[in-house]
């Protein structure tokens, strides 16, 4: 049975501390421990642990092991021990008694190891702060000699929590070259290892490397410890979404002949787009840059398109999108994979340049920046093209988002740096708050906190929309997913062929060799919001309890609802509700820029379901009660029966699209699917 303190540890699990909290203590005089109920070896019992090394270059890498008490093993003279096995199927040999911890050997990849006699890490008989020698006998041959210290107890932080009071003992091993291996164990009562940190010095080298391991989580008697069964991260208070959120950095380049250029630079949500099945978000500097993000729960975060303001800057659109983290990466493992080349050349043909991307969570780590000190999760995402290797390095901290940013290109043939950056934040606007230090950012959150515990829910207005977002009709029942040709005609130009297809999953694929950039990221906008309005979503999942809030405002002499929609999930909405239909709603584009959505003209499908066919959308910035209406974008839809679903036909969008800028965009876009089928 774990105790209790350790129950209330564990239930701190991923709160991501750095490593040491209090220095050791000396145990009380006459303190007697029994490591057996320091270090509990039923078999079953498992450890998963996050190991970072720091590299000769000064960075740091990231991996997950994971160690399990895998029965017994019969040495000489009827000695039994337990194997702690890793994923590997490499394992140590081990003993802990109540009164010492022996290790007995390993086998690694040079088979198996022993010691004569084993080592010893602990011993109850040893006096606090002495050092102990012995010599030992190797298998392998060689001698060695070897020397503990029992340091005292002492407290840490690691990502499976807060662990008081770990036994904390060092342990060193001399090689006859001079060599040395020095291992600092921290063992938590009930839970066993909770941190080690190891140093392995080369006199020949003359360097010495440095790794330390710290418990993410472990199943002890069947107990958990820490985080849940498998290494997973809950990503969404790492990369929170509001539009007119802003976050300032200090923005440094590094040149290639090493010269080092500094700005501020600030970034900002400002407007959404379509992709795939769902909006993302903009993410705009204050240079012209920008990117779209997403998350949701099963996704994680995902980058869909950028755009680099400079001379020549391209519009990328990523198919599929990046993926920056997703819930289900494990931590320390490398995700893959490829897609052609934006810019080819005119001779490609079927052999298209490829490039190849690697995702990864590699960790926890305390990360410095101007603003104060963030326990972050870091995530690195690289890239291979025919001409460059780049890395790019993103710091996350809980309900703030991008903390920090490291950057670097390297030229593919000469393996020179061609640039280099890096971003640490420095201040931020975070839903209206200014947040210039983690005091700030404290305060913050514990306003947002009470503000939505604040939010009352009308089951009545909760039940209307619920009604009328059910009533929307959505590509179910097993949707097969489409190909289509499409001509996209802009200002009237000539035609230019495109191809889309669309999978069972609603993931998009929209090709368009001879559109521009720019045509070619609107077009493909259009065919995602096509597919955002089809997709099906769960209703609970989005808008249940806690996660959204439904006000009824009023029942107007039409008999129709106004209802404001607030929570993480709803962007601040309201809408005006017909029976089971919506007939307006309203949105934040960014800053004080809004715009409502009128639903002139919907399809009613054979089974009751409802398509906005034909919907105005007036841009107007709101200051106060005032309204200054800034510009109006039409959009103008045909759908047919095709056997058993409503697809797309036709779609004019014509007028004047505000940006979030301000700049307006004059539209007038015709897109007719010339052809469509299904897929399978």
């Amino acid at each position: 049975m774990k105790p209790k303190s350790v129950i209330r540890s564990a239930a701190a699990c991923l709160a991501v501390g750095a490593a040491l909290v209090l220095g050791a203590l000396p145990a009380a005089a006459g303190d007697k421990f029994n490591l057996q109920e320091y270090y509990p070896l039923q078999d079953g019992n498992t450890w998963t642990y996050q190991f970072r090394t720091w590299q000769p270059d000064g960075q740091n890498s990231y991996s997950i092991k994971n160690f399990t008490v895998a029965g017994d093993i019969e040495l000489k003279d009827g000695v039994r021990a337990k194997k702690l096995m890793d994923q590997r199927g490499w394992y140590y040999i081990l003993n802990v008694e109540p009164d010492r911890y022996v290790h007995w050997g390993e086998h690694e990849d040079k088979g198996l190891i022993t010691n004569d006699p084993p080592f010893i890490f602990y011993d109850t008989a040893h006096t606090y702060g002495k050092v102990y020698n012995s010599a030992h006998l190797i298998s392998d041959g060689s001698a060695r000699g070897a020397e503990v210290v029992f340091d005292g107890v002492e407290s840490v932080s690691v990502p499976a929590g807060e662990f008081k009071d770990c036994l904390k003992s060092t342990f060193k091993y001399i090689n006859p070259n001079g060599s040395t291996f020095t291992s600092i164990t921290w063992m938590a009562k009930g839970v066993g290892p909770v941190r080690k940190e190891f140093a392995i010095y080369s006199p020949k080298a003359g360097q010495t490397l440095r790794f330390d391991r710290e418990l993410v989580h472990a199943t002890i008697a069947g107990q958990k410890v820490g985080g849940p069964g498998s290494v997973t991260v809950d990503l969404g208070p790492y990369f929170p979404f509001f539009q007119a959120d802003e976050w300032t950095y200090d923005w440094a380049y590094t040149m290639a002949d090493g010269t080092r250029r500094a700005e501020e630079r600030t970034r900002t949500y400002a407007g959404t787009e379509f992709f795939n099945r769902t909006a993302a978000f903009k993410l705009l500097d204050n240079k012209g840059s920008y990117q779209y993000y997403t998350y949701d729960p099963k996704n994680g975060i995902e980058m869909h398109a950028s755009f680099e303001n400079r001379p020549g800057g391209q519009v990328f659109t990523y198919q599929p999108a990046i993926m920056l983290a997703r819930p289900d990466m494990v931590v320390g493992r490398r995700y893959t994979w490829s897609e052609p080349e934006a810019e080819q050349p005119d001779n490609a043909g079927r052999y298209k340049r490829m490039q190849h991307w690697t995702a990864s969570i590699e960790g926890f780590q305390t990360l410095e920046t101007p603003m104060g000190r963030f326990e972050t999760l870091r995530t690195r995402l690289s890239w291979v093209t025919s001409k460059s290797r780049s890395s790019q390095t993103y710091y996350l901290a809980k309900n703030v988002g991008i903390v920090g940013i490291d950057y670097e290109a390297l030229d593919k043939t000469t393996g020179k740096r061609v640039i280099a950056l890096d971003a640490r934040l420095k201040k931020a606007k975070l839903q209206g708050d200014v947040v210039a230090s983690l005091a700030d950012l404290e305060a913050h959150v514990q306003k947002a906190a009470a503000a939505k515990a604040a939010l009352a829910d009308d089951p009545r207005a909760r039940e209307i929309f619920k009604a009328a977002s059910l009533n929307r009709y959505v590509w179910d029942g097993g949707f097969p997913g489409i190909k289509a040709e499409v001509d996209v005609v802009d200002h009237g130009k000539p035609p230019v062929k495109a191809t889309v297809t669309v999978d069972r999953n609603l993931v998009v694929d929209f090709q368009c060799d001879a559109c521009s950039s720019d045509l070619r990221a609107l077009a493909r906008a259009q065919i995602s919001q096509f597919v955002t309005h089809r997709a099906h979503e769960d209703f609970e999942e989005k808008y249940g309890l806690g996660k959204a809030f439904f006000q009824m405002i009023r029942k107007r002499p039409d008999g129709m609802y106004e209802i404001k929609v607030d929570g993480d999930t709803a962007m601040g909405s309201w809408y005006l509700i017909d029976g089971r239909q919506v007939r307006k709603l309203t949105r934040k584009l960014g800053g004080p820029i809004e715009f409502m959505i009128n639903h002139e003209k919907n399809i009613v499908t054979e089974d009751g379901r409802y398509i906005a066919n034909y919907y105005p959308v007036e841009f107007y910035v709101k200051e106060g009660d005032k309204k200054t209406p800034i510009g109006t974008v039409v959009f103008d839809d045909k759908f047919e029966k095709n056997g058993k679903w409503w697809l797309p036909k036709h779609r004019i969008l014509k007028g004047r699209m505000p940006q979030p800028d301000r700049t307006i965009l004059d539209v007038d876009l015709e897109m007719r699917f010339t052809s469509v089928s299904y897929q399978g």
